[in-house]
């Protein structure tokens, strides 16, 4: 793939080395825990694996300038998997074997994830998943050594059916398209949206679906495809750079005209196309807006990642930075790097994130009990940024969202 300017924006967080936040001076610590971090960190969803490495390091930052950890510094290793789910499980066994990590932060990709969760469990180290949010991660690959600190594409797909049922009863949207990567999280997230949507009582009129490789640059065929069919909405289920590039070969082919649409436009896209993001189409945030009445702690954390990267933290950023709270947590309750203490600590705790709020770590799945945000993209760029922004915002609580306990059981291995 050719470094597109999102790539390079990829890039240029990349090049920026960590640093320690302004919390004051390190205190001596009596020794250094290592924790690994396999993710990928350039191509078409680079643009989310780095701000996440960046998120977790700012963590970590902090935690050592306040003294560090049970007393101990906190030094992040970090592995490139390219999306590639051998290449995952390879880091992580790695981190292991020869680093004596304490902790894995998950990538980008849930294949990967899953890859890295059976290693993780294989040697009994926990692993915090904030951008791979497949359901599998607490349902097919789950062990009491995963968690994920990000809303589930279970949860995501039933706030976006939640929000799109209610504009279809209104606007009469009848035919509908879906155009999704073709692996579990694409396939996932549009089969839970469509069964939702028909739960809320739309009868959608399914004329069409796609469902084209992570990391394709080409999407002519596909865009051709689904104009011919003129639907009344069409699900995007790409992200990152293959959104990005299918957003600018999408309006140079006028699909927006005609057509309502869902995508997922986060900071990160919506940063590398500006102008170019369609205004008016529905989106979703995984954490709240940092544009949006954010708390002091989040204002803050904004300037600082602002200052440091150059552009506004994504919610990878957010979301990264609190898997090292809730691993933090965990350890300071369980007075122990001991995995077993540390994932004993943490099941059905309530963790205290200063960017993102009070949220529970579910027991029987240890999903965090968190809201997903559904809004339209702004008809104007927002002066204050140089991009559209999510606005008529909407909370969707993690109780009306939620898979039950009972039914995730069933998805989960025998004894986890």
């Amino acid at each position: 793939m050719t470094l597109s300017i999102f790539g390079k924006w990829a890039a240029r967080f990349a090049a920026v080395g960590a640093a320690s936040l302004a919390f004051g001076a390190c205190a001596v610590a009596a020794g250094t825990v290592n924790v690994g971090m396999s993710t990928t960190m350039s191509g078409a969803i680079g643009s989310l694996g780095v701000p996440g490495k960046n998120g977790v390091q700012m963590a970590i930052d902090k935690i050592n300038a306040e003294g560090g950890l049970l007393g101990d510094q906190i030094k992040l290793l970090t592995a490139e998997d390219q999306a590639k789910p051998p290449q995952g499980a390879t880091n992580v066994r790695n981190f292991i074997l020869n680093d004596k990590v304490k902790a894995i932060f998950g990538p980008v990709s849930s294949a990967v994830a899953s890859a890295e969760a059976g290693v993780a469990t294989q040697y009994k180290v926990p692993i915090f998943f904030h951008a791979s949010n497949d359901i599998d991660m607490t349902g097919h690959s789950f062990s009491k050594y995963v968690f994920q600190v990000v809303p589930s594409n279970y949860m995501e797909s039933q706030a976006i059916a939640d929000y799109v049922a209610k504009e279809s009863k209104k606007n009469g949207w009848k035919t509908f398209y879906t155009i999704s990567p073709d692996y579990s999280f694409g396939r996932n997230i549009v089969g839970d949206f469509l069964k939702a949507m028909k739960t809320r009582g739309v009868d959608v009129d399914l004329v069409g679906q796609q469902w084209p490789a992570l990391g394709t640059s080409d999407f002519s065929q596909y865009i051709s495809a689904i104009i011919t069919k003129k639907p009344d909405f069409i699900f995007i289920g790409q992200y990152g750079g293959d959104l990005v590039t299918f957003t600018k070969q999408a309006n140079g082919a006028g699909l927006f005209k005609n057509s309502h649409a869902y995508a997922a436009y986060w900071l990160d896209s919506l940063e590398a196309l500006g102008p170019d993001a369609p205004g008016g189409v529905i989106s979703v945030d995984r954490v709240k807006p940092f544009h949006d009445a954010p708390t002091k702690e989040l204002q803050a954390f904004t300037k600082t990642y602002h200052a440091k990267f150059g552009h506004y933290p994504p919610p990878w950023a957010v979301l990264g930075y609190s898997a090292v709270e809730t691993w933090a947590q965990g350890v300071k309750k369980a007075g122990s790097f001991d995995a077993d203490k540390v994932v004993a600590a943490l099941s059905g705790d309530t963790i205290h994130s200063a960017l993102r709020g009070a949220f529970k770590i579910r027991e029987c799945d240890h999903l965090a009990e968190a809201p997903e945000y559904m809004g339209v993209l702004s008809k104007e760029v927002d002066k204050n940024y140089g991009f559209r922004v999510l606005t008529d915002i909407t909370e969707l609580p993690a109780s009306e969202i939620m898979m039950s306990c009972e039914a995730k059981k069933k998805l989960q291995p025998a004894g986890s």
